[in-house]
């Protein structure tokens, strides 16, 4: 029995199938890339909580000793009251020594209460610096650059919702998404604010709330399929207003809202060059 002939494929088949071996190669080793920059930004990720620990940290002593400031405050007044009232009694010998007795008190206290404020100023530049300190570390952590094709995070493109086609820009594009969601929650986490629209970190699956809607709604900052492209444009939107926020924190209001990675880095040169205001 004679063995069945090869099949033959014209020239213009092998041409195309060699073209689509290509493409996949191509399509192969930017997968690749974009993994690596996964993983280092898991990494980078990683130095940002230790950082957002101390952060809080570093609050929650401010918190305490502003607490002690008020308490002495309030030790003055109450001192100061008491003060009135004396002038109004009699003279009786007793009440003088009384009297005595709470201005040496109210002068002890004036005393201290000027100590702790001295000591809640620098603790406000501690907290300024500590926030200069936090930028930085995110602006090396997620460097925002510009490059041949336009403004990268991590060397990642964050491309407009219109003009996403293929899983690997969608893909792209979410993950680039995902580190501004990063950079924004910690930003407005140090500076004690809460974001219009929080955001909820989850790497290229992160989502940004809408407390306006009823009840509150989360939208997608990545795109699974084109019928995601609405709801993703609207959650862009959603974050360039966040960063508009807190850049008028800084007096900065005259901003084009649709470049969000050059306002991401005017941000956190804002946040730095603010310690040096203290």
């Amino acid at each position: 029995m004679a063995a069945p002939e090869a099949k033959a494929y014209s020239p213009a088949t092998l041409a195309r199938i060699c073209a689509k071996e290509k493409e996949l190669e191509t399509g192969r080793k930017e997968l690749q890339v974009l993994r690596a920059n996964v993983e280092q930004s898991v990494e980078r990720a990683r130095q940002v909580l230790r950082l957002r620990h101390e952060l809080e940290q570093q609050r929650q002593r401010i918190e305490e000793r502003r607490q002690l400031v008020e308490q002495q405050a309030r030790r003055v007044e109450e001192a100061s009251g008491m003060s009135e009232s004396s002038d109004n009694q009699t003279a009786a010998d007793h009440k003088q020594e009384d009297g005595q007795d709470i201005v040496q008190r109210i002068k002890r206290l004036a005393v201290t209460l000027r100590q702790d404020r001295i000591i809640l100023e620098d603790l406000r530049a501690m907290l300024a610096r500590q926030r200069a300190h936090v930028a930085s570390v995110l602006a090396f952590v997620y460097p925002v650059e510009l490059g041949d094709d336009g403004w990268t995070i991590c060397g990642l493109r964050l491309v407009h919702a219109d003009d996403i086609h293929g899983w690997l820009a969608s893909e792209e594009t979410a993950a680039a998404l995902g580190m501004v969601a990063v950079v924004v929650d910690y930003v407005a986490q140090s500076m004690g604010v809460p974001a219009r629209y929080p955001v909820i970190p989850r790497g290229s699956r992160s989502v940004v709330v809408n407390p306006g809607s009823t009840p509150a709604q989360t939208a997608p900052l990545f795109m699974l399929r084109a019928g995601d492209r609405p709801r993703l444009r609207g959650a862009i939107r959603l974050v360039a207003t966040d960063i508009e926020q807190l850049l008028g924190m800084f007096g900065i209001d005259d901003i084009d809202r649709h470049q969000i990675l050059p306002n991401l880095t005017q941000l956190l040169l804002a946040v730095e060059n603010s310690s040096f205001a203290q």
